[in-house]
């Protein structure tokens, strides 16, 4: 096992995506709130490239919520709720 890790894969190791086909969440664990931080930057990073993925797919988001991660209170995540555009213009009709 290596010692260091790149901030880039540790980034892809940590956001996840769950979904049953029609709707979904991004969850975005453990962001750093240290500006500075590359892990902060490679999460952010990670996180837009998923969801543009997801739009690509024909996904929208129509949810977002920020928590505050238990412990030191240095960490938040971020779930990105995601439908399908189809069921969200079903809901509209």
């Amino acid at each position: 096992m290596r010692a260091t890790w790149n901030p880039r894969e540790r980034a892809i190791g940590l956001v996840s995506a769950t979904t049953d086909g029609w709707r979904g969440e991004l969850v975005t664990p453990l962001i750093p709130r240290d500006p500075s931080s590359p892990l902060r930057s490679a999460l952010l990073n990670e996180r837009a490239e998923r969801l543009g993925e997801l739009r690509a797919l024909d996904f929208r988001v129509y949810d977002t919520v920020r928590i505050e991660e238990l412990g030191s209170g240095d960490t938040y995540r971020i779930i990105d709720r995601f439908k399908a555009a189809a069921e969200m213009a079903d809901r509209s009709a």
